[in-house]
Parts: C-alpha cells; sequence; structure tokens
C-alpha cells in the first residue's frame, strides 16, 4: 500500500520541528510528511494534495495556497510539562507569553480547559513591560519574550496537535479503522505513560515520608515543627510522650492547644535565644529553636537534662581514650634540691585553686612536665587534659585549633565546623606553652575568654560558654615583650595571676646525678658512667636543661661499648667539654655541611609542622631550588647520618623522615653558627 502525502506549514522554524517530530512518531509509518515554516519560506507550488496549518495565525499568512484538503490544527499543551503547572503556587498571578496575541488567548484558553485553573492567568501584549504582582510567566518557546524582571520562566515547549486534529489527519488520508485505532492508542500511551510516572513518583513520597516518620519516631529527642501559624506539621513520638497525646492526632492542630504551656509556645514561636530550660510534668528539658526562614517553619528539639549529663561523662571518658588526659604527676618530676622540693610544694597549692597559672623556665626545664602534675592533682583531675605548642603553628592554624571554626569559614573546612580546644577542654585544664609567641590577634581572643568565660568559633555567630582552667608557660621574657609592645599588659595580668618559676638546670646542680641514673634507668640498660663523665655533667652549663642531658645521655647510650658510659661517648667537639658551651654537637667539616643539614633539617621540619613526613625524593627535588643540588641517594646517606645522630627518625618504606626534638634544637644550633659565619 503506497503511502499518503501531508504537507505541513507552521510559522516558525521550532514549532515546525516539532510538530514534524509529533506527527512522525504517530504517523510516520502511514503517511509521508513534508514541513516548512513562513520564517525559511514556502514553495509557491506543493505537491500534496492535503495541507495541515499549524493554527489560524499560519493559515491567515498563506491562504493563497491552493489543496483539495486543508485541514487547520488545533493544538494543546505538551502532556509532559503539565505537572510544572500544576506546581505554580494557587492563587498566583501568570503571565502568559506568546508572540501572536491570538495565539496567547488561544493558550490560555487551553490551559484553562486542560483543567489548570487554580492560578489566574495574564495575557502578555507586546509593548508592555510591567505587569503588577506578576512574578510567574508561562511561555510555549518564547522565553526571549519574557520581560526581565520576571523571577521565573516556565517553558513549556512548542503546543502540539490534539487528538481530534490527529484523527482528522487520518480520516483525510483515509487510512481505515485499524490503523486509525492504531494511531490513537499511540497518543493515548504517551499520556498513560505521564501517569505511570506520576504513579511511581507518589509511590516514591509516600515511601519517603514513611522511612522519615520512622526515623523520626526511634531518634531520643521531641522533635517539634510548627509553621508560621503556630499549627503542628511534625510531632514525634518522643514528644508525644512527653505530653501525653497521640502523634497522629496533633498534626495539623494549634501548638498552644496541644501543649497547654504559654510560656513554651511563646519561647518557640517567638524565643530569641537559641535554647532555653523547661520543667515539663517534673522532666528537666532544654529546648533548642531553629528559624527556617525560607520555608517559613521553627523546628525545635527537646534534649532530656539527665541524658546530656550521661552524654557529657561519655564524651569525658572518649577525650581520655583519645590521650586528651595528662600523662604525668609530681611523682614524676625529679629532684631532691631544695629549691626542686620548695616548687613541687608551691605547685601542689596552686592546683588546688581555679586560677590561671603562668610557668616560667629555660628552655628544657619541664614546664609541660609541671603542668600536667599541676591538673593531675587539681580537682579537675577526671576533666580533659589538652596542650598546644603555641609556636609550632601559625597563626591562623593556631586561631582556628583553639577557637574552631563554622562550617564554609574558609576553603577546605569540614563540614559541620570543627570544635577548637577551648570546647574540647571543657570541664578541664588547656595548657598553652610557648605563649609569649603568639600574636596580637590571638592574644585579644585569649583574652575575651579569660575575662567572659566564652568563646566564639571563626566565622560564627554563636557564644558559647566555656569552664576551662588556663595555665601557660614561656621561656621568654614577657616583661621586655610589654615594653616593645609585641606582648598585651592586661593579657599578662590576666594569665600571671599564680606564678611558677621552675629552676635550670644549672640552678640544682646536685640533681644531676640523681637524673642521670633515672634516665639511663628508664632506658632499660644497666650501664656504668665513669667518675670523669659525671664530673664533666656536673660542671658543664647545659643551657637546654633537662632536654639536652636526656639528649646526650640518649646519644651516649646508643654509642658506648660494652656496660660502661666514658667521657670518649660525648657528643661534644673532639670529645673535649672546654671548648664551647654549643659544642656538644657534631663536627661539620666544611661550610657546606654545615648548609647542607641546615637544609635537609629545616625541609623535613616545615612538612612536620603541616603534619606530613618528608621523603628523599621531596628532599630532593627542593634541593633543586638551592645552591647545592642533591640525589635522593645522596640525601638517604645524610639522613641515615642524621638518625644515627638521633636528630630525625626515618619511617618504614614510603613513610617519610620526621625531626626529633633534638634535632629542632641542633636546627637552631645550626643557623645560628651559619649566621656567625
Amino acid at each position: 500500500m503506497s503511502k499518503s502525502s501531508l504537507t505541513l506549514i507552521a510559522g516558525g522554524v521550532k514549532t515546525k520541528l516539532a510538530l514534524q517530530e509529533q506527527l512522525e512518531q504517530l504517523l510516520g509509518d502511514y503517511v509521508h510528511i513534508k514541513g516548512y515554516s513562513e520564517d525559511e519560506g514556502i514553495p509557491e507550488s506543493l505537491e500534496d494534495t492535503i495541507i495541515l496549518y499549524s493554527s489560524d495565525a499560519a493559515y491567515d499568512k498563506t491562504n493563497g495556497i491552493y489543496a483539495e484538503k486543508i485541514i487547520v490544527g488545533k493544538r494543546t499543551v505538551h502532556h509532559e510539562y503539565i505537572d510544572k503547572l500544576l506546581r505554580i503556587p494557587e492563587g498566583s498571578n501568570v503571565l502568559v507569553v506568546n508572540d501572536v496575541d491570538e495565539a496567547t488567548i488561544s493558550l490560555i484558553e487551553s490551559l484553562y480547559q486542560l483543567g489548570v485553573d487554580h492560578v489566574q492567568f495574564i495575557p502578555f501584549r507586546k509593548g508592555s513591560l510591567f505587569y503588577e504582582d506578576v512574578y510567574i510567566a508561562v511561555t510555549p518557546g518564547e522565553t526571549n519574550l519574557c520581560p526581565s524582571y520576571i523571577k521565573e520562566v516556565i517553558d513549556i515547549g512548542v503546543r502540539l496537535f490534539d487528538m481530534t486534529t490527529i484523527l482528522e489527519v487520518v480520516e483525510c488520508c483515509g487510512l481505515n479503522k485499524d490503523i486509525s485505532s492504531r494511531i490513537s492508542e499511540r497518543y493515548i500511551r504517551n499520556i498513560i505513560e505521564l501517569q505511570r510516572k506520576l504513579l511511581y513518583a507518589e509511590r516514591d513520597a509516600k515511601q519517603m515520608s514513611e522511612h522519615i516518620q520512622n526515623v523520626l519516631g526511634t531518634v531520643d529527642d521531641g522533635i517539634l515543627v510548627v509553621n508560621e501559624e503556630g499549627r503542628i506539621t511534625v510531632f514525634n513520638n518522643r514528644l508525644a510522650a512527653l505530653f501525653h497525646v497521640d502523634a497522629q492526632d496533633v498534626v495539623n492542630k494549634y501548638m498552644e492547644d496541644v501543649m497547654n504551656r504559654r510560656d513554651i509556645t511563646e519561647f518557640i514561636m517567638n524565643g530569641k535565644d537559641e535554647s532555653k530550660f523547661f520543667d515539663i510534668d517534673g522532666v528537666d528539658v532544654v529546648i533548642f529553636r531553629l528559624q527556617m526562614v525560607k520555608e517559613n517553619t521553627i523546628v525545635a528539639t527537646f534534649k532530656s537534662v539527665h541524658q546530656a549529663v550521661e552524654i557529657e561523662k561519655t564524651a569525658q571518658r572518649e577525650m581520655r581514650n583519645k590521650g586528651f588526659y595528662t600523662k604525668y604527676s609530681f611523682h614524676d618530676i625529679i629532684g631532691e634540691h631544695e629549691v626542686m622540693k620548695e616548687r613541687k610544694q608551691i605547685a601542689k597549692k596552686l592546683a588546688l585553686s581555679e586560677h590561671p597559672i603562668l610557668i616560667q623556665g629555660e628552655t628544657g626545664t619541664g614546664k609541660e612536665l609541671f603542668a600536667h602534675a599541676i591538673h593531675e592533682h587539681s580537682l579537675r583531675k577526671n576533666g580533659p587534659f589538652l596542650a598546644v605548642n603555641c609556636s609550632a603553628l601559625t597563626e591562623t592554624l593556631l586561631e582556628s585549633e583553639l577557637f574552631g571554626y563554622e562550617e564554609g569559614t574558609f576553603t577546605g573546612a569540614q563540614r559541620g565546623g570543627k570544635k577548637g580546644l577551648f570546647e574540647m577542654a571543657d570541664n578541664g585544664t588547656i595548657f598553652l606553652d610557648e605563649i609569649g609567641d603568639i600574636s596580637l590577634t590571638v592574644q585579644s581572643h585569649l583574652l575575651r575568654v579569660l575575662q567572659e568565660g566564652e568563646i566564639r568559633r571563626i566565622g560564627g555567630k554563636r557564644i558559647i560558654p566555656i569552664n576551662v582552667r588556663v595555665i601557660t608557660a614561656t621561656n621568654k621574657n614577657l616583661h621586655d615583650k610589654m615594653r616593645d609592645g609585641s606582648f598585651r599588659t592586661d593579657l599578662f595580668y590576666r594569665l600571671n595571676v599564680l606564678n611558677l618559676y621552675i629552676p635550670s638546670l644549672k640552678e640544682r646542680r646536685a640533681d644531676i646525678p640523681l637524673l642521670i641514673k633515672h634516665l639511663i634507668t628508664k632506658s632499660g640498660k644497666w650501664v656504668k658512667v665513669e667518675q670523669d663523665v659525671m664530673e664533666f655533667f656536673m660542671q658543664y652549663e647545659w643551657p637546654g636543661n633537662i632536654r639536652e642531658l636526656k639528649s646526650t645521655i640518649d646519644y651516649m647510650l646508643t654509642v658506648c661499648e660494652g656496660n660502661i658510659v666514658t667521657k670518649r661517648d660525648l657528643p661534644f667537639m673532639h670529645g673535649h667539654a672546654e671548648e664551647s658551651v654549643t659544642a656538644d654537637y657534631p663536627v661539620c667539616e666544611s661550610m657546606l655541611e654545615i648548609q647542607e643539614r641546615t637544609f635537609i633539617l629545616e625541609v623535613i621540619k616545615q612538612y612536620n609542622d603541616k603534619g606530613k613526613a618528608a621523603s628523599r625524593e621531596l628532599i630532593s627535588s627542593q634541593s633543586q631550588e638551592s645552591d647545592f643540588v642533591l640525589s635522593p641517594q645522596q640525601i638517604r646517606r645524610r639522613l641515615d647520618i642524621l638518625e644515627i645522630e638521633g636528630f630525625v627518625v626515618k619511617g618504614r618504606g614510603r613513610a617519610g623522615t620526621k625531626i626529633t626534638a633534638e634535632g629542632m634544637e641542633y636546627l637552631y644550633f645550626l643557623k645560628s653558627n651559619h649566621a656567625m659565619h
């Protein structure tokens, strides 16, 4: 059977393409279809005997064309866009935008006939750019015509031929009833497919609603959501139990009718605070309120005070498990010298107060040891103890570590924000070492903590009350720093309420044999120290104090032969103590060796400060930019020597290298030595 032929004539190209696609889908098996648009131009004579016009307007413009059969099609909104229209809020004024006024009116009539009658449609007129109280527009592909101030434009695509037009074409083409029936089914199938999608969406929405209700039912907190009128939209089972009502019965009711507590409803609807304490039939609860501006709703969470106390205890236990607790007590502070005994007695008395303590003393005297012991001896000993070295962090990093930050404050900020150390140390002690190195910005924030007993996270507005005892330590002269303006006087007097000075090793030389014995015993080795080594130890100045003594003992225990430590094992230049106070480090053969060692240790320190270990390849690549280039093999040899000397610790495989405390001191020594040269 030969196919019938049909010519489609439309106004615009977009309309032609959409309608031709519809005709091909429904009739393409039985009818040969050609399409033209006025915008592209229409041939003067057409071969086909049947012409189908897209609209009255298209027919009026080309009524000179003769054909045996002429059909002027009726069009309706594409079924796929109906749901978009149904989602428009009820009662809205909606501008209908089309390029021809008659087509605009026709579209409005079509929309009303389809049952989209919950909104007020306003026809667009060319030249009229403003329509009062209209913020939504609907258009069949003519988005460019919409006024620019319209917030939401819904493009419903080109309107398609309706069923009566399709059936009229079928009749004109002389197709039999079977074919006509098949085409009708194809047309209806599209609508059934849309109905199926809607049913699936409805089923999914119902399942999600049930899932949310089940989740809310299992939450330990009471959850209430009310709209701007005070009507309840969510009321979970936990809350229903608190107020002795059925959760299903109260949805859509006014909150005040359900709760019968004016003070609670007033706080939830109009409260200025984030949270407030209430007694509900003998149960202590804290209600937290959150306003959701976009949804015009308020979410209130009812938390049990008893449960919160239990959670706090669990959190503090977890803090201890994570290592946020003291590792030393006063028993670990070795010293029989009178000045040391006196300091320990004073520290025990200071521990029992709640005031801030400033611990002063030279580097390596054991200031952190005293901080641990003070917390362990205080009334806060069951709370967390957190220590932070202020000089090891940049200003920005120190601020975020101490005070925390809110989500999205900066690139890389973790989701939900982060608790600062002050929050984590609540009901415990925070120890700030090297306090003399903090910037004036951090000083002002720290002053607020001490004055107000509260913090505010970086990027946050919420004030968080905290109960923390602050212990600080420094080896700097803070009086000098106050004179030159680099340390705030008001902060100094806040920190220095109680003062503890830790004596240097040379002020208590009598304790040196005791400390040596303790360090050797702790190492697990059985060795004897020769008398001339002991005499040297007693005479030496110990600028690095106990830290230097420990690193010296560790070195000697590593290199000594047999079970005796001799003067030969001293880590000083050429083994002579008399050479200089800083002569306790290995000899560098040349200026180049000093530069190489300084460079390698500096790179490792920089990466360690960022929380990373440095690999041989990384150090080698960094050397490409320096005055000397070192291969990974050369780096390995130098790291082997530095590890033997106790300045670095190499990780296995690709783990990388870390600098030791002794290595840090050696690096400072190399830098000062380099500066002198």
